[in-house]
C-alpha cells in the first residue's frame, strides 16, 4: 500500500506541475499579446510622428516655388520629396510675358561673374551663389523633375536691351546613370524658331564626360561649356561669357541662341527657370 500511495501522490504532483506550467503559459501568452499590441501602438505612433514631421517640414520647407505659401520673388528653402534634403533656391515670381510666377531659377548669369566652364561633379552638384550668377545642379533638377510634370521658361537678354523668351510645355532631367538625358516639350515664344529641341534626348555633356554625338570634337570643351550637345549645339546658354564689345565672335564659344541672335552673338543675361504644372 504504501508503494500505491507513492504513486498516487507522484501522479497527483506531476498534475499540479501540469497545470501550474498550463497556467504559466497562459499568462505567457497574455504577456506577449500585451508586448505586441503594445508595440504595435508604439510602430502607430512613431508613423503618425513621422508624418506630421514630414507635414510640418513641408511647411517650412515648400516642395516647389509654386506651393501656396510662396508668393515673392526672393531665396527660398524647399524639398521637392521626403527622400530629398532641403536646398536653397531663387523663386521667381516676376510674371514674365504674362505667364505668372512661382518659377525656381536654375541658371542665371548675367554680369560673367560666375567661371561656367566647370567638370562633371561641379554641374552635378551646382555652383555659384541663388542670389546671383549660378547653376542649381543636374541632381537637383532630376530630383524635382522625376515626378509630375514640369515646364521650362528660359529669358533671353541681348546687349541692346531687348528681351525673348522661350517656353516648354515639358521638362525633365533624367538620373545621373542615364547622364542627366534632357526631354523637352513643344515649344513657344519671341526666340525666333525653336533651338532646344535640337538638343532633346541628348545627355549632359562637360569637358571630363564627352556624351556628344560628334565624332571629331569634344563639343564642351570646343564650345568652353556645359550642355546637352548633340553635334554640337544650336544653343548654348553655358558658354563663355563676353561683355559688351567682346560679344561679337566666330568662335562659337559664347553664350548663344542661334535662332535669335546667330552663332556670332553672345547674350547679356540668360535665365532659365523651371515650374510644375498643375
Amino acid at each position: 500500500m504504501p508503494h500505491s500511495t507513492n504513486m498516487i501522490e507522484t501522479l497527483a504532483a506531476l498534475t499540479t506541475n501540469g497545470q501550474q506550467m498550463a497556467d504559466w503559459n497562459q499568462n505567457l501568452r497574455k504577456i506577449t499579446d500585451k508586448i505586441m499590441t503594445s508595440l504595435s501602438g508604439i510602430e502607430q505612433q512613431l508613423t503618425y510622428i513621422k508624418d506630421v514631421s514630414y507635414e510640418t517640414s513641408t511647411r517650412l520647407d515648400p516642395t516647389s516655388c509654386a506651393a501656396p505659401n510662396i508668393y515673392a520673388t526672393g531665396t527660398y528653402s524647399i524639398r521637392p520629396a521626403r527622400d530629398v534634403e532641403p536646398f536653397l533656391v531663387l523663386c521667381d515670381f516676376e510674371d514674365n510675358y504674362n505667364l505668372g510666377g512661382g518659377w525656381t531659377v536654375f541658371q542665371r548669369r548675367f554680369n560673367g561673374a560666375v567661371n561656367f566652364y566647370r567638370n562633371w561633379t561641379m554641374y552635378k552638384h551646382g555652383f555659384g551663389d541663388v542670389n546671383g550668377e549660378h547653376w542649381l545642379g543636374l541632381e537637383k533638377l532630376h530630383l524635382m523633375t522625376r515626378s509630375g510634370r514640369h515646364e521650362l521658361l528660359l529669358i533671353l537678354e541681348d546687349y541692346d536691351g531687348n528681351t525673348a523668351y522661350a517656353l516648354y510645355d515639358r521638362f525633365q532631367i533624367g538620373s545621373e546613370a542615364e547622364k542627366y538625358k534632357l526631354t523637352v516639350g513643344k515649344y513657344s515664344g519671341t526666340a525666333g524658331e525653336d533651338a532646344l529641341s535640337y538638343h532633346h534626348g541628348m545627355k549632359f555633356c562637360t569637358f571630363d564626360q564627352e556624351n556628344d554625338k560628334s565624332d571629331d570634337i569634344n563639343c564642351a570643351e570646343n564650345r568652353y561649356g556645359a550642355w546637352w550637345f548633340s553635334n554640337c549645339a544650336n544653343c548654348h546658354l553655358n558658354g563663355k561669357y563676353r561683355r559688351k564689345g567682346e560679344h561679337l565672335s566666330t568662335d562659337y564659344q559664347g553664350v548663344l541662341w542661334y535662332q535669335w541672335k546667330g552663332y556670332d552673338y553672345s547674350l547679356k543675361s540668360t535665365k532659365m527657370m523651371l515650374r510644375r504644372r498643375s
